[in-house]
């Protein structure tokens, strides 16, 4: 998706657009309910490029209170961050 978005397809570009700006609505309402300094996304939506991020940080301050201040970041580590983090907790689950 991300391939053709950046080719230019209307269509890739409309449904990377719609995500974004639904990403972006629902961060602003978690945003609200426990108020982070920091919000930070993975995964491998989150490389779709300059436009991706700009919508969804819009929409997350649209939707969020008005003296919000949060940062809206991609993950520093790599996408499989998440698998380590089960391993880890297996690991430690099956050493007690």
């Amino acid at each position: 998706m991300a391939q053709a978005a950046a080719a230019g397809d209307p269509l890739a570009l409309a449904v990377l657009d719609e995500g974004a700006a639904m990403l972006g609505a629902g961060l602003g309402g978690a945003i609200n309910l426990v108020n982070p300094q920091r919000v930070v996304l993975g995964g491998g939506v989150t490389k779709s490029g300059d436009r991706w991020w700009r919508i969804v940080r819009e929409t997350a301050r649209y939707h969020v209170l008005p003296q919000t201040r949060v940062e809206i970041v991609p993950a520093a580590m790599s996408d499989d961050a998440p698998l380590w983090g089960a391993a880890a907790l297996a690991e430690k689950l099956l050493d007690q």
